[in-house]
């Protein structure tokens, strides 16, 4: 096999086909998740476009001795409340308010106190811009219905709530034509400025590879990171090329039809050529140029506040606050923008993918959360292809030319130097409401919805199809890697989180199966049949394969149940205000 390495151009010499977005590659940033009724800046074409005039202030903070009053311009705006403190609810007497939980719950779940039950801890309350007098005297009701926040310390102040001080939550529409599927998404570039998360850099600033194992410095939305998927085994192929997506061991397996596409796919990828040497690497990725401008990244808005937790009711807290809140004018937005995609009823298989690419970084920050609450200390960082360095890569030209690599959604790093590959599975909850082409209904032939929500409890398993790509993950990070965790988030139903240990044995097998099918299908140029290691014949793999499918459904089953995060522990982006954010925007 020959490494052409003129295939790989940078995107101002020529298109390259992937995963990295069009915007990205014409060097400009779009965020598809506006939030905030605050001053949070959209970078858009380079430059920035601010959501209102109004802006962030802060008030100025008057202590009464029992109680604090704000004072500021009517405008956005936000209150710092020292311990003992509290916030004079314009409700007359001595009640203030408490907010028992303002960062997860759709709606803050407002309690009243007297002035004897002091607030414990700093507070950050956020006042919308309407209908604050010139004294500063009156908190509306708007004021009450956007997010609050305390640590959670007094019992009293969570749990005497009025009887008139709840909302009533809604149901969500059960079918819709347009969803959303960045439904209450914390963006990827907010995550990476969380204090207890490590993002990796602008991919224009890795200007030089020292080894091999440094193009797990480029980031998975870089033209650099698709160019070096090409020729190389990743997690994407690993599965197909060993088998387990063909009918045969995906039915001993429990995979679905769907997900039953044979191996032609890993095929062709492999067929392409790699970048392999470091030299090579350096040429055609260490570019400077390709991706969308560094400075596009700076925020000039707060994102988290490091120095309070939220706790949520008193028992579970996250790591950091997160600040931005969505609007309806944010969801109208969005409504524009997706309303005319969905139209098409082809349009409504790729849900279930924007789905689980705009849910990832939540999905990440649920890990995060229970992890650094589990064990202090513990940090998530961000990487790219791991396994370049490998030492069956380095030698693999001697043999079949197989290279493999794997780029978990990120790594676990804990206090005492040991690591873990994190994946994260976010399960979209809609599903076409018909198999077929779209049904019309009713007497004026009225067109019935497209989807409807389908969500169920997660399993206490890791799925076998996904066991190929947390083994190659924990072998493309090292050998002190011997366990990753996988996270299985639904929208309504929580989360659980699973541990599978690394078992070498069955690695060793799974590169022996990967180096059959390069020897075999790839350098010869024959296409794999179905059922490829299966069936009796030329390409039978026999008893010994056989023996690796059953071992493949047994390590998936011995996955270890970590914890189940139930949904209202799941940190994500709530509204201004205290409306409930819909799934579906029609």
């Amino acid at each position: 096999m020959t490494n052409d390495c003129s295939a790989f151009l940078i995107p101002s010499q020529v298109a390259i086909a992937g995963g990295a977005s069009a915007a990205s590659r014409r060097g400009t940033s779009s965020s598809p998740l506006t939030i905030d009724d605050r001053r949070l800046a959209l970078v858009n074409n380079g430059h920035e476009a601010k959501e209102n005039s109004s802006g962030w202030s802060k008030k100025s903070v008057q202590t009464t001795g029992r109680s604090t009053r704000t004072r500021g311009r009517k405008g956005s705006a936000i209150a710092m409340l020292a311990p003992s403190q509290a916030l004079r609810s314009g409700l007359g007497g001595d009640t203030f308010l408490h907010a028992a939980e303002g960062n997860n719950a759709e709606s803050a779940d407002i309690a009243t106190v007297s002035s004897k039950e002091s607030l414990a801890g700093d507070g950050v309350v956020f006042s919308p811009a309407h209908d604050v007098n010139g004294h500063g005297d009156k908190v509306t009701e708007a004021a009450t219905a956007a997010a609050a926040v305390t640590d959670g310390n007094n019992p009293a102040a969570s749990t005497n709530s009025t009887k008139g001080s709840r909302r009533t939550r809604q149901k969500h529409r059960m079918t819709g034509n347009i969803p959303d599927v960045y439904w209450r998404a914390v963006p990827l570039e907010h995550l990476r400025h969380h204090p207890r998360f490590e993002p990796l850099p602008h991919p224009d600033t890795v200007k030089e590879l020292k080894s091999l194992e440094d193009v797990r410095l480029f980031r998975q939305e870089s033209w650099q990171w698709d160019a070096l998927h090409s020729g190389r085994c990743t997690t994407s192929q690993a599965t197909a090329a060993l088998g387990l997506l063909d009918p045969e061991a995906g039915s001993v397996l429990g995979i679905p039809r769907s997900l039953q596409k044979g191996a032609v796919g890993a095929y062709h990828r492999l067929r392409k050529p790699a970048l392999r040497s470091l030299d090579d690497m350096n040429e055609v990725l260490c570019t400077g140029e390709g991706n969308s401008p560094p400075d596009l990244e700076t925020l000039d808005y707060p994102v988290w506040d490091s120095k309070r937790t939220t706790r949520f009711r008193g028992t579970t807290s996250f790591a950091a606050l997160y600040l931005p809140r969505i609007k309806r004018t944010d969801l109208d937005r969005r409504r524009q923008r997706l309303k005319d995609y969905y139209l098409d009823d082809s349009s409504r298989w790729l849900a279930r993918m924007q789905w689980g690419n705009a849910q990832e970084p939540t999905a990440i920050l649920t890990a995060l959360n229970y992890f650094s609450r589990a064990v202090p200390g513990t940090i998530i960082r961000e990487v790219g292809m791991c396994g370049a360095g490998l030492d069956i890569n380095s030698t693999s030209s001697e043999g079949s030319g197989l290279i493999v690599g794997a780029t978990p959604d990120a790594v676990i790093h804990y206090p005492n130097g040991t690591l873990e590959a994190l994946e994260v599975k976010n399960h979209c909850p809609f599903v076409p409401l018909y198999w077929g082409s779209r049904r019309k209904g009713g007497s004026k032939g009225k067109a019935e919805d497209l989807f409807r929500i389908r969500e169920s409890r997660m399993e206490m398993e890791v799925p076998p199809a996904y066991v190929p790509q947390l083994m190659l993950e924990m072998l493309s990070l090292g050998p002190q890697c011997r366990s990753a965790i996988m996270v299985r988030q639904t929208a309504t139903k929580g989360a659980v989180i699973l541990r599978l240990q690394r078992d070498d044995d069955w690695i060793n097998e799974m590169m022996y199966w990967l180096n059959q099918f390069m020897e075999t299908f790839v350098n010869s140029e024959v296409p794999p049949p179905p059922n490829v290691f299966w069936e009796d014949g030329e390409y039978s793999g026999g008893e010994r394969y056989r023996a690796f499918v059953n071992r493949t459904k047994e390590i998936s089953e011995r996955a270890e149940h970590v914890t189940t995060v139930p949904h209202k522990e799941i940190q994500r982006v709530v509204a201004t205000r205290s409306f409930q954010i819909p799934l579906f925007l029609d």
